[in-house]
Formats: structure tokens, C-alpha cells, sequence
């Protein structure tokens, strides 16, 4: 009876650790992402906004002597953790195999990648470009100026016709998400028949590009509409104090 004891708790422990994480990697991992670094999740059909590369492929499975079910959020969690341990910026679901009879653990298997492009970065300092909108301002547009969308980010927008079909460019003059940096490039417009509107590309967190019109009321305020998958949600920009003339 104490040996068939032992037995089953032997069973037992092993029930409860029946999770497998196997690596595989393609290239050296980088520097670890901080905690609150957002990594986006896509799945193998989802169009990734940014060009990338391969850092390993992370497979999540369970033994033969798992009796009892993990979750989907422990399974996550597990990839999370190996995505900013590796310093992935993205991970893609390649495969995912719900509980059965056979298996009481959710297998997931996930690519992770980085991104392999440089963004688009304007060399413009918060100072710099005050400097520039002080210098300019009997000639700016409308649109030029300092911009917030009630977050603690800035932008600033400034005339910039270096790339086709673009008029001016909205670069971040700070970044609260650590993805983000200083200088990154947040929107591009181009003028329109209409001297108050605007076409837009708006670039959300994940870097995902949004094509839009915009408005501007009052060379104040302009809104305009990003829609998801799942939701649509109003971006509305409102204009920073103009910069006082120079001395």
C-alpha cells in the first residue's frame, strides 16, 4: 500500500508539470526587452506592418502523463516572457492545437521575429523645432505646429516633401512607449484640393499604417478615425500654444 502511495504521488507530480518548451534558434538573440516593452501578436495570416526577421521558432506542448488542462493565458505568458528574454519585437502564432483527449494542454508553436528596418526618424530636437516654427511663422501651414492627442506624447509637424505624394511629415518629439523613439515618424499628409484637408497616414502603436482624411477646424483642432479589426476609435489632435517669436 505505501509503494502504490508513492506511486501515485510520483503520478502526480508529473501530472502538474507536463508543460514542454523547446527553442529553436535562427540567429543570435538580442538585448532583453524591458518588461513594458509591447510586443504585438499576430497570427500566420495577418499582415505584419513592419519588415522582419526571423530569432527563433518556440514550440509549447505537454508530456504523455499530463492528466490535467493548462490555459491559453499560461501558455501566452510562457511565449511573452521567452519573446522579450530573446528581444523580440514581434510574435507570430504559427500553429495552435486546443485540449483533446490525448493532450489536456493547449500546443502552441510562435515565430519570433524583429524587426529588420529602420524607421523613418526625423533629426529634429523639441528645441530645434520650436526654433524652426518661431523662424518660420509668418509662412507655416496651417498644420505646422505642435500636437497632442491628450497623452503625454507630442508630435511635431513640418514640411517634408523628401518622399512622392508627401507634403509634411509628424515625427514623435517624445515617446512614452518604449517602442517608440524621439524623431519617429508618426504621420505623413499631402495636401488636398481642399485647403483645410488633409490625407493622412496615420501609423498606430504597432506600427500598423491607417489611411484617412482629416479635417482642420480652425487651424486648431483636427479628429479622424482608425479602425481595427474588432473596433473603431476617434484620434482627435489638438494644437500645443504657438511658440513665441524670437527675441
Amino acid at each position: 500500500m505505501k509503494q502504490f502511495a508513492l506511486f501515485a504521488l510520483s503520478i502526480f507530480l508529473l501530472a502538474g508539470c507536463g508543460t514542454t518548451k523547446s527553442y529553436t534558434p535562427s540567429m543570435e538573440a538580442g538585448p532583453p526587452k524591458p518588461p513594458d516593452y509591447p510586443i504585438p501578436v499576430y497570427n500566420i495570416h495577418m499582415r505584419l506592418p513592419r519588415p522582419c526577421e526571423l530569432i527563433g521558432h518556440l514550440a509549447i506542448g505537454d508530456t504523455q502523463l499530463t492528466m490535467f488542462g493548462g490555459t491559453m493565458l499560461g501558455v501566452m505568458k510562457t511565449i511573452m516572457q521567452t519573446a522579450h528574454e530573446k528581444g523580440a519585437d514581434v510574435v507570430v502564432l504559427t500553429s495552435i492545437k486546443s485540449p483533446e483527449f490525448e493532450s489536456a494542454h493547449y500546443r502552441v508553436e510562435a515565430d519570433l521575429l524583429r524587426y529588420a528596418d529602420a524607421w523613418e526618424t526625423v533629426h529634429l530636437s523639441e528645441k530645434e523645432f520650436v526654433k524652426y516654427l518661431q523662424t518660420h511663422r509668418q509662412t507655416l501651414d496651417p498644420i505646422e505646429g505642435i500636437w497632442t492627442d491628450g497623452s503625454a506624447d507630442h508630435i511635431g509637424i513640418i514640411r517634408d516633401t523628401t518622399k512622392p505624394g508627401r507634403d509634411f511629415i509628424g515625427f514623435m518629439l517624445n515617446a512614452s512607449l518604449p517602442s517608440w523613439q524621439p524623431g519617429y515618424k508618426k504621420i505623413a499628409l499631402a495636401r488636398t484640393e481642399r485647403p483645410d484637408a488633409y490625407s493622412l497616414k496615420y501609423y498606430r502603436d504597432d506600427f500598423a499604417m491607417v489611411k484617412t482624411t482629416l479635417l482642420l477646424e480652425h487651424d486648431r483642432v483636427f479628429n479622424f478615425m482608425v479602425t481595427t479589426d474588432d473596433k473603431a476609435e476617434e484620434v482627435t489632435f489638438t494644437k500645443v500654444g504657438t511658440p513665441l517669436p524670437l527675441n
